[in-house]
């Protein structure tokens, strides 16, 4: 694959030109500095901060993937039009229609679709969902109405699979249609936690979109509603609850309400002590506990431009290895984004590389992944930093 030549500095000016809009009126629609807008566009600066990011894509009216040159859809690993199938799927053009697979088969279905998402398979979750889809469907239809309100559960966790990984994919719209289907088979599987857990869901969605305000609001309101007593609480109430507050401090933490963040990841702390250890809940396939408190807490560091404190956070985070993998790679690339704040090159590339083993499919996927290599690769002039020009090679950067 040719290597993209297109900076971040590049995209910005050729949208903003296409917007007709000077340095100075971004300045003002953005609340980012002429200095700033300026250095990027000059590539002066490779790479801000998300929320910098953000606030540029907000006012050019163009998603943050955008200006980084993410690629939408499935650029690795796609082979049969797996986005069309599965846009139909969620639209529900597709006739309900096939085998007619017991409940269990149902149900085992989606726990495999989680363990697909968690593991950064996209390319295979892709082709999987569809399928999937079609078979709670047709369970719906088919079973004994006794059954139906778990097959309407299945349906639901497939949906809210299904919006994840458009996400990723740069699809939140159609990731959002797809949460309101999902919604509306919670609804008919009478299923309180799973209901909450799709709130988790459309909060991280909304906050990948910059809508921070209402990111927060959904995931308070939904973590309210299931607040449980710890004392005497299931441990899926438990982890679907910390869901909740962990979105709500990525949205705290996003719109720069730092010490707000820091409150809601003391929250959560209590919420892990009561886990005991990071253990799944049924509703999102991940585990929730201790180690996914102190990553939040590393990347709280990130989002309030400390970078140091992150590093000195990341000795808290004890058994990295004990969340799925997706989770443990995305971890990483904030940690050599800290490094590369940092200054610490050679060990950020170090980190890079170590989240491409872990999760590959999922990385380029990363807006992260590609403003971090994009930081790194100017320093070569100064510094040896082996890997790093085949790390850019293999996600589509130009290393020139």
């Amino acid at each position: 694959m040719a290597a993209e030549n297109v900076s971040l500095g590049d995209h910005l000016v050729a949208v903003r030109r296409r917007r007709g809009m000077t340095q100075q009126g971004l300045a003002e629609a953005s609340s980012v500095s002429v200095a700033v807008i300026r250095k990027l566009e000059q590539k002066q600066r490779l790479s801000t901060s998300l929320e910098t990011l953000t606030r540029l894509a907000h006012a050019l009216d163009v998603d943050a993937g955008e200006l980084l040159g993410k690629p939408r859809g499935l650029p690795y690993g796609a082979q049969d039009s797996e986005l069309l199938r599965l846009r139909r799927a969620v639209l529900g053009l597709m006739p309900v229609d096939g085998p007619v697979l017991s409940v269990a088969e149902v149900q085992d279905g989606v726990r495999q679709l989680w363990r697909r998402y968690w593991a950064g398979d996209y390319p295979l979750l892709a082709r999987e969902l569809p399928a999937q889809l079609m078979a709670a469907n047709v369970a719906i239809s088919a079973v004994p109405e006794q059954q139906r309100p778990v097959a309407h559960g299945a349906l639901a966790q497939a949906l809210q699979i299904a919006a994840s990984l458009l996400a990723h994919l740069a699809h939140e719209d159609l990731a959002h249609l797809a949460l309101h289907g999902a919604r509306r088979a919670a609804e008919a599987a009478g299923d309180e936690l799973l209901f909450a857990s799709q709130q988790a869901t459309r909060s991280w969605l909304l906050s990948r979109q910059g809508l921070w305000s209402e990111a927060e609001h959904l995931a308070v309101t939904a973590a309210a509603e299931v607040e449980p007593a710890l004392s005497q609480a299931s441990l899926d109430q438990v982890a679907v609850w910390g869901e909740l507050l962990r979105y709500t401090a990525v949205a705290l933490s996003r719109s720069g309400r730092h010490a707000e963040a820091d409150e809601m990841i003391g929250l959560m702390r209590a919420a892990a002590a009561r886990m005991g250890a990071d253990s799944a809940t049924r509703y999102v396939g991940v585990a929730f506990g201790p180690t996914v408190v102190a990553m939040r807490a590393v990347d709280a560091q990130i989002s309030a431009e400390k970078p140091r404190r992150a590093l000195e956070l990341t000795r808290d985070v004890e058994r990295p290895e004990s969340v799925p993998p997706a989770m443990h790679m995305r971890y990483l690339l904030n940690v050599a984004w800290a490094q590369t704040l940092d200054w610490r090159s050679g060990d950020a590339v170090g980190t890079l590389l170590r989240a491409e083993r872990i999760a590959p499919k999922a990385l380029h996927h990363q807006g992260i992944a590609r403003a971090t290599v994009a930081e790194l690769l100017p320093r070569r002039r100064k510094h040896r930093l082996p890997g790093l020009v085949g790390l850019a090679n293999r996600m589509g950067l130009s290393a020139a």
